[in-house]
């Protein structure tokens, strides 16, 4: 069976700027989705028309397919509930929420039921003390 899956900032990154995670985003044993907050992300970071003229064929590919996911109203309310559990636990400073996004990629990727794929598992296992998704740590070859 495939494995669904969101891949988080950092891999696309390593993807796109150094050819890393070959295995990672081969497509014969996974189903990969796209979250809008790691979209907006790479559009923050884009520089130069090459980077835009591939972030909207990047982005348009996953459209077009019905894998870019945006929250429904449920996921909404427990984003908020789960920032405001990590605000009250000192983990989400509100004047700098950093953590915000990754939030958002968590529990988008639980809508779908599909795990995070990242290199940085610090934030993510910070948000599994207050509600469950599935993760693991990217490998590079």
């Amino acid at each position: 069976m495939q494995e669904k899956v969101v891949f988080d900032t950092n891999i696309y990154i390593g993807v796109f700027n150094r050819g890393l995670y070959q295995n990672e985003i081969n497509g014969f044993n996974k189903v990969m989705y796209l979250v809008h907050p790691v979209l907006h992300e790479l559009w923050m970071g884009a520089r130069g028309k090459r980077e835009i003229a591939h972030l909207i064929r990047f982005g348009g590919g996953f459209i077009r397919l019905g894998r870019l996911v945006v929250p429904s109203s449920s996921t909404q309310l427990l984003i908020g509930q789960v920032c405001q559990k990590l605000r009250s636990s000192g983990s989400l400073d509100p004047a700098h929420p950093r953590i915000y996004n990754d939030v958002c990629i968590a529990l988008l990727a639980r809508q779908i039921g599909a795990t995070v794929v990242t290199v940085n598992t610090s934030d993510f296992e910070k948000i599994r003390t207050v509600v469950d998704f599935r993760l693991r740590n990217a490998t590079e070859s």
